[in-house]
């Protein structure tokens, strides 16, 4: 085991992005891979919440302490960061959905557009799970998935915005509020909700509290990380064995007792963990490109998870999906990462660059290559 240097990226926190990642995948397809669904998968997303304002924090409070980068260049970033794979996602959501619906349900996907493509919610009645009768009301139904981008993206403005009040006791004053809100939420309706309208406010308290627990782990963090293959390892497999452990039946209305302290406490532990240790250089390229394509994966695999469903009936060449969705996801994440949302990124990148420079704001405000 030996020390790594403090400037390389976090590289477990990457695999364990991807890890969660193809999780949630397989919560949302389960029947695809003949598993019955996974009781507390749905709280990879709090990870993701966690791990993103560890690495926010480690990517930013440096530029905005110095004044080398303001509020509005930092939003701008984290929207140039954010937005290409999401518009792709959402248009993908809007095939699958056309190969879904009939043509009778086309003006409810067109109502949803405006507000999706803005990254807003809407509350277009579109039948995302046709034939079934009933209509789950997404916030975002061309997409579901995208709820904890949009919770994300207001922590994370906030975070821009009020940068220069979030001293350590701001963060832990917010942690304590979020924890108690969450701990409410768990004990009425659950910490399983986000997507749907009547109970999107618990996204609140979850992002609330995982995202700046983030930002606090960060602050906090040791100086010396040490890289070791079998930690590395045992950290994601340990955190992601977790989400996906059964829940017995007979203690499933006091679910409670498992999801809250889970949330509250193995989540930031986890992040603090992975952030502590790194893989070794055999490992590394692995772990990178888990992280590289963990975001794509998460945005895209519901549309693409939906046409393979659709068209499974249809032809003989998709009848085990499950052997089918992951590499096709993978391909296609990989394929929309290198062909088009680097691509797409770095042109707007230097647009801002050269848009800034030109009124007169720092040049570092146009680096787009930090982590989500």
């Amino acid at each position: 085991m030996r020390h790594v240097d403090a400037r390389s990226r976090y590289a477990t926190l990457d695999g364990l992005r991807g890890a969660a990642a193809l999780l949630v995948l397989v919560v949302h397809f389960h029947s695809f891979f003949h598993l019955r669904p996974l009781a507390h998968a749905y709280l990879a997303v709090d990870l993701f919440f966690a791990m993103s304002g560890f690495v926010i924090a480690s990517a930013y409070d440096n530029k905005l302490a110095s004044g080398a980068m303001n509020w509005r260049q930092y939003v701008l970033l984290r929207l140039i960061r954010l937005y290409p794979l999401y518009f792709a996602g959402l248009l993908l959501g809007v095939v699958a959905l056309s190969i879904r619906l009939p043509a009778s349900d086309a003006p409810l996907i067109v109502s949803a557009l405006p507000a999706n493509a803005l990254m807003m919610p809407t509350h277009a009645a579109v039948r995302a799970y046709y034939p079934w009768s009933g209509v789950k009301p997404f916030i975002y139904p061309l997409d579901f998935p995208a709820w904890s981008l949009f919770f994300e993206l207001l922590a994370s403005i906030a975070y821009g915005l009020f940068f220069r009040f979030l001293t350590t006791k701001a963060l832990i004053a917010v942690m304590c509020a979020s924890a108690i809100a969450l701990a409410v939420a768990a004990l009425t309706v659950g910490v399983d909700k986000g997507p749907y309208w009547e109970t999107c406010y618990v996204g609140f308290a979850r992002v609330g509290y995982a995202f700046t627990a983030g930002l606090l782990l960060y602050r906090f963090q040791r100086p010396g990380r040490r890289q070791h293959n079998a930690a590395s390892i045992a950290v994601v497999v340990l955190a992601i064995g977790l989400f996906a452990v059964p829940w017995p039946k007979s203690v499933q209305s006091a679910q409670w007792l498992f999801e809250l302290p889970v949330a509250l406490a193995v989540v930031p532990a986890t992040v603090w963990v992975a952030s502590q240790v790194e893989p070794g250089p055999r490992l590394l390229p692995f772990f990178a490109f888990s992280g590289a394509v963990s975001y794509g994966i998460y945005v895209l695999h519901v549309p693409l998870g939906f046409i393979v469903q659709d068209l499974a009936p249809m032809t003989g060449l998709l009848r085990h999906p499950g052997l089918v969705l992951p590499p096709a996801l993978l391909l296609l994440t990989w394929l929309a990462d290198r062909y088009y949302d680097t691509p797409v990124r770095r042109a707007l990148a230097s647009s801002t660059r050269n848009w800034f420079a030109t009124h007169g704001a720092s040049a570092t405000a146009a680096d787009a290559s930090v982590p989500r």
